[in-house]
């Protein structure tokens, strides 16, 4: 069933080329993709593209810090954990990643549910990691990317 997953997911993910915003196209040129095409282990590079996209968006944003939070799997429990306490609390610095949103039907069916919470500003799917903003200024928008 993953496999399969990896392949949808592979073509519909897109690299560079057509990202229409300016500051993901940043993200991805300067920390996604440099650190996906490193010959270094899976958990690795999820810990490198946590403490990157950290570090990047804690310099695009005014206040100079973010928040982050891990969320190793997800389930019901912790899906009402983020619905009921983390979501209404989001504030701009604050980034969820959630570790293998495809992990099984039942996770990716609550990461799509994340993904369409209007509180979801901004999220970004690389399949083995999903990163989620909240800006209430900026527009919704879903970004899957894949290395290049």
């Amino acid at each position: 069933m993953r496999l399969f997953q990896k392949l949808f997911f592979l073509l519909q993910a897109q690299t560079s080329h057509g990202l229409h915003s300016p500051s993901v196209f940043r993200l991805y040129t300067e920390v996604i993709n440099p650190i996906m095409n490193k010959s270094i282990s899976r958990k690795s590079k999820t810990d490198e593209l946590i403490q990157g996209i950290s570090l990047f968006y804690s310099r695009e944003i005014d206040l100079g810090e973010v928040f982050p939070l891990v969320i190793p799997h997800l389930n019901p429990e912790i899906y009402q954990q983020i619905d009921q306490d983390l979501l209404p609390k989001a504030q701009t610095n604050s980034i969820l990643f959630i570790l293998n949103p495809y992990e099984s039907t039942l996770s990716q069916d609550i990461w799509d549910t994340l993904v369409d919470d209007p509180r979801v500003i901004h999220s970004i799917d690389l399949f083995d990691l999903g990163i989620l903003r909240f800006n209430p200024l900026a527009n919704k928008q879903h970004f899957m990317l894949k290395k290049s």
